[in-house]
């Protein structure tokens, strides 16, 4: 629970899941884009709060010197503090219940999936920001998806697919609540003990970074 627990005492949490793109502005103003592919990994920055009380806290400062910045840990966002980031948006009853079609094909941006619910094809199978898991990886979704008359649906989602990992006929990793990044450390701040009474105040130095560890679970 090292991660995780920076993560339940946040104060705040920076996402950062930007594509690598270069922007250039001739004399005349116009605008040149040139896009960098890569896998996008999420990248969140916590902000800790300060004055935790250093005997409650052993545990967590224990497990954080464990991971380091050199083991990978888990996250997840299903407490009451986090649940609504990743809360799903769609209509079906057990998304998690929708199978791998197909192997994408590489870079794309779109995942196929089956063992679709028998319900009306105007159902709501992914809403626009919904966040889904396979082959170990995260994804969000860019586009409403609706269940539709077919054996089949087609979902568009925000980076090239990592399909090192994705077998056909397996089912999602997770859908919403139930997904988890696998995270590295990637910057560890140090911290400032204030003596008080049998105890003492934490205070942090800096935030926390921790970036996905693409290719490396």
């Amino acid at each position: 629970m090292s991660f995780q627990d920076i993560f339940e005492i946040s104060q705040s949490i920076g996402v950062n899941d930007h594509r690598t793109v270069g922007q250039q502005v001739s004399r005349s103003g116009q605008v040149t884009v040139s896009e960098y592919l890569t896998g996008v990994p999420y990248v969140f920055t916590v902000k800790p709060h300060n004055f935790l009380y250093y005997p409650q806290a052993r545990q967590i400062l224990s497990d954080l010197r464990l991971c380091d910045r050199s083991l990978i840990d888990t996250i997840q966002f299903q407490t009451n503090n986090l649940k609504w980031y990743v809360a799903y948006q769609g209509q079906f009853l057990n998304p998690s219940n929708l199978k791998v079609a197909s192997i994408p094909a590489a870079n794309s941006q779109t995942i196929i999936l089956q063992n679709l619910p028998t319900v009306a094809s105007t159902t709501l199978a992914f809403k626009t920001g919904d966040f889904i898991q396979f082959g170990g990886y995260v994804y969000n979704v860019t586009a409403d998806v609706l269940r539709g008359s077919g054996t089949t649906i087609s979902v568009n989602v925000h980076r090239p697919i990592v399909n090192t990992y994705i077998t056909v006929n397996n089912y999602l990793d997770g859908v919403g609540i139930n997904i988890m990044f696998n995270m590295i450390m990637e910057s560890y701040p140090t911290y400032t003990l204030t003596p008080m009474t049998n105890g003492a105040f934490i205070q942090w130095d800096g935030d926390f970074v921790f970036r996905e560890a693409l290719g490396q679970f």
